[in-house]
């Protein structure tokens, strides 16, 4: 009776295994970057089309109260209080049923945002809609992804900044240490509903982005574009490494520009 052949396995020897594993290994290092890169982008222009609703519900508002944008300075605590002035901003748009959803004004790409929204802007048991939830209002990892302006008018021009990324410096570069995007750069929205990214690595220094308060020349210097009489409002992010912002909870007057 005749034997069969004795079969062999086939497998990959130890320096094929190594080359397999190594090619792998580039295609990760190539790949996941890349991925990440386009996701960061992507999430970025979420970003920029809620800054975009943001700016129209103001404008909104506006149409309804004098042409004036929200101000939370001349809020009255019989209309609306808040420990945070900031947040004002945001409520008094809530408040009046314009813009109620508490996911506009926050970023999955902050390094300060822990991933968790708040449940409502307004209080979800008052009535009055006089009081800000404390969901939105206590908190670590609450810091707003915007910084707003007050005391701007529909008439004061297509050019007027009302609303940027958090982090904006009075340079026209945004912060590494409290900057929404670190210091890649942010978006600015504009009073005529141009929304714009602006790059540190950019030319702003040189060209300037706004236009001076009080003459046609230009300014990196937000405290110098928006109206004389006006404030900047902001959330200062907190935890390890936090840095400050322009616009503090309180308000940061403006400044004559040149």
């Amino acid at each position: 009776m005749r034997k069969s052949p004795r079969s062999f396995t086939s497998a990959f020897t130890l320096i094929e295994l190594l080359t397999v594993i190594a090619i792998i290994g580039i295609l990760a290092a190539i790949i996941i970057p890349t991925v990440g890169a386009v996701r960061e982008k992507a999430q970025r222009a979420v970003d920029g089309n809620n800054l975009r609703e943001i700016i129209k519900a103001a404008q909104i508002y506006a149409g309804d109260n004098n042409d004036r944008l929200p101000d939370p300075r001349t809020i009255p605590a019989a209309t609306m209080t808040s420990p945070t002035p900031a947040l004002l901003w945001p409520g008094i748009l809530a408040r009046n049923n314009i813009l109620t959803d508490p996911t506009f004004y926050y970023s999955k790409s902050d390094p300060f945002f822990l991933g968790v929204y708040p449940v409502s802007i307004i209080s979800t048991t008052d009535t009055t809609k006089r009081q800000l939830d404390t969901t939105m209002t206590t908190g670590t990892g609450k810091a707003l992804a915007w910084e707003f302006a007050s005391g701007i008018k529909m008439s004061d021009g297509a050019a007027m900044p009302v609303a940027w990324t958090r982090g904006l410096q009075t340079n026209g570069t945004w912060a590494l240490n409290s900057g929404t995007y670190k210091d890649i750069g942010g978006y600015i929205g504009f009073l005529g509903g141009n929304v714009a990214f602006y790059p540190n690595a950019g030319a702003n220094a040189a060209a300037g982005i706004f236009t001076s308060n009080s003459s046609a020349r230009k300014t990196n210097n937000i405290q110098q574009a928006i109206p004389v009489a006006g404030f900047i409002y902001g959330t200062p992010p907190n935890g390890p490494g936090a840095g400050t912002i322009l616009g503090r909870a309180t308000g940061t007057a403006a400044a004559r520009g040149p």
